[in-house]
């Protein structure tokens, strides 16, 4: 597109040459050379006005001349002139009366020339109503053209109020690959230049941010209103789960942050869930936290998606509960996440002996470890033992890591001890049963030593970790052991002294730093209202788990607006309440997931 400046009137002009002492051959040279111009001959009309141009004097002829020559110039391609020849004029015309329509043309020049300050500096010295649309939109159509954010931001910090710029710099931002974005300047621009974003993701066009946001707690609480019922719930841990929320939601309005907190019973129910969902109340929701149970979190799931709601799952690993729905959250980590960074831990540092054990709880818990021995094996792993072992028998492990059997020995060995035994008898010595018969065979572990390299406990239950490192501390040889971290806490049993004898590795999950001001100050403001401290609890939810997941997606929704999504997405990770941080940068589960140890008794990230 090539922008070209109205003609000025040609009776003012002639107005002008009228009261001018100049030759007839010059009028006629500059009158034969604008109708040239007029009839877009700007060849030809160099030709005749450029000796003008050149005449000494403050003249309006030379003046007009000059214009219609840099002009000419312009049209004819040749740019460089006719920047030159306006430069000229504003040096030699400085009281010409249409000396803006000089700026504009310079402004014009250096926009294409893509000088984009030089540009804006012309257009500023440009004034009165005359020009304004002109201006607007000559800014609009080649600022509307810059792409590159470098520029962009440079040009935006130098030029604020050009809003054109602003919403470039957004579109520029969100081209780039999800990972890429900056979401904090994208906020910050939409709001301040009221820009509708479009956020990129599929269905979501916009992230609404509300004064009040409604959330729903589904959760198993299986209330009944006779007295002993709601007495034995007080013990449960929906009900400490709740009691977390509420301090969070607490939390939250002291941040000027409102949630408006509706607890859902779903009875461990599908067809319960199913119910609350017909009602009203469910449609309002702009976030729900639970369900747990299997057909519960199929039906809170099914109606997420579909009601465009985002849900986020306080206790499953379980990948299945986020597959095919984008609006979908695991506060934990998935099974798949967890076996990959195992595994990338184990083919660095397992490498001594390649031999594996794997064990795991239940249905729950075998994606895991069979994701975890297909990383291995890829990696010429040889997994010698996959057992499933529940809860209730987890002593199992410890028992095929310490039981030993009984094997005859060598033969040699025998006939050697029979010999000697011979030899004292025969020499007469009353003592000559230096043996008994069960010193002729000996015992051995099943698990000989130096047979497996390390063990994977692919499980979040205790008591399967526990029995494999009270294993691995009674053996003669030694054995690595990696595991989730989730059950470590203030009230584990095992010591953390043992924990660090056999350098146990685990992967951390949403680990609790029980020494952070945010931990002790829940706990505090726990026993104010509740009198009693928050227990962790290894299997089920509690109070902890219930306040981080409020307060951290809580302030979520207050930055980023009901679709919280577009800042995770966008971000490599974003603090926790309690918990360290949350990484959802590629996925709905959360991928932080440190590498620990065990060392003076402290939890620490490992660092290779």
């Amino acid at each position: 597109m090539i922008l070209l400046r109205r003609v000025l009137i040609t009776s003012l002009l002639m107005g002008a040459l009228g009261s001018l002492a100049w030759s007839q051959n010059v009028n006629k040279i500059f009158n034969e050379g604008k109708a040239l111009f007029d009839q877009k001959d700007y060849a030809l009309a160099l030709v005749k006005l450029g000796p003008i141009t050149s005449l000494e004097g403050e003249n309006e002829v030379v003046t007009y001349a000059s214009y219609y020559y840099a002009v000419s110039a312009y049209n004819s391609g040749d740019k460089e002139t006719a920047k030159n020849m306006f430069l000229q004029i504003d040096q030699r015309f400085p009281n010409w009366s249409e000396r803006q329509e000089v700026y504009y043309w310079l402004a014009q020049l250096n926009f294409e020339a893509e000088n984009y300050q030089l540009a804006m500096t012309n257009l500023s010295r440009i004034s009165g109503a005359k020009y304004a649309e002109d201006i607007d939109n000559l800014k609009l159509y080649h600022l509307s053209k810059i792409s590159e954010i470098t520029q962009l931001k440079t040009l935006l910090a130098l030029y604020p109020e050009e809003s054109v710029l602003a919403n470039n710099l957004v579109n520029a931002i969100l081209a780039m690959d999800v990972q890429d974005q900056d979401i904090d300047l994208i906020n910050e621009l939409s709001t301040k230049y009221e820009i509708a974003v479009n956020v990129g993701f599929e269905d979501i066009e916009s992230s609404p941010k509300k004064a009040v946001y409604n959330v729903g707690l589904f959760l198993p609480f299986r209330y009944r209103e006779d007295s002993v019922s709601l007495e034995n719930i007080q013990k449960t841990w929906p009900v400490h789960f709740y009691e977390g929320v509420q301090l969070g939601v607490e939390k939250l309005a002291s941040e000027g942050i409102n949630i408006n907190m509706a607890t859902f019973d779903t009875q461990g129910s599908g067809a319960s869930t199913r119910n609350i969902l017909n009602t009203p109340e469910a449609n309002e929701l702009d976030l729900i936290v639970g369900p747990v149970f299997t057909g519960a979190v199929q039906e809170v799931s099914d109606f997420s998606k579909n009601k465009k709601i985002n849900m986020v799952n306080p206790l499953s690993s379980t990948s299945g509960v986020i597959d095919d729905n984008a609006y979908a959250f695991l506060y934990y980590p998935s099974n798949e996440s967890l076996a990959l960074e195992a595994a990338d831990y184990a083919k660095k540092h397992f490498t001594k002996n390649k031999n594996a054990a794997i064990f795991y709880s239940g249905r729950a818990d075998k994606p895991r470890a069979d994701f975890y021995k297909s990383l291995i094996e890829e990696d010429s792993f040889n997994v010698v033992l996959f057992e499933r072992v529940t809860s209730a028998e987890s002593v199992k492990i410890q028992l095929i890591l310490t039981d030993e059997e009984e094997l005859d020995r060598d033969s040699l060995v025998v006939e050697t001890m029979i010999a000697e035994m011979d030899s004292l008898r025969e020499a007469e010595v009353d003592d000559w049963e230096i043996y008994d018969e069960r010193d002729f065979v000996y015992d051995t572990l099943k698990v000989l030593p130096d047979s497996i390299g390390h063990i994977f406990i692919a499980s979040d239950d205790a008591s399967l970790s526990a029995s494999a490192i009270s294993g691995i501390a009674s053996r003669p040889d030694s054995i690595g052991f990696i595991g989730s971290s989730r059950w470590l806490s203030a009230e584990q049993s095992i010591s953390f002294d043992l924990l660090e004898n056999i350098d146990a590795t685990f992967t951390g999950a949403n680990l609790i730093d029980y020494n952070t001001e945010e931990v002790q100050n829940f706990r505090q403001r726990y026993e104010q209202k509740l009198g009693a401290y928050p227990k962790k609890d290894v299997r089920f939810g509690d109070a902890y788990i219930g306040y981080d997941i409020i307060v951290t997606f809580g302030r979520l929704m207050n930055q980023y607006g009901k679709y919280f999504q577009i800042g995770l997405k966008r971000k490599a990770s974003i603090d926790g309440e309690l918990t360290e941080a949350f990484d959802y940068k590629l996925t709905n589960d959360n991928r932080y997931i440190p590498i620990l140890k065990i060392r003076n008794s402290q939890i620490e990230k490992f660092k290779d």
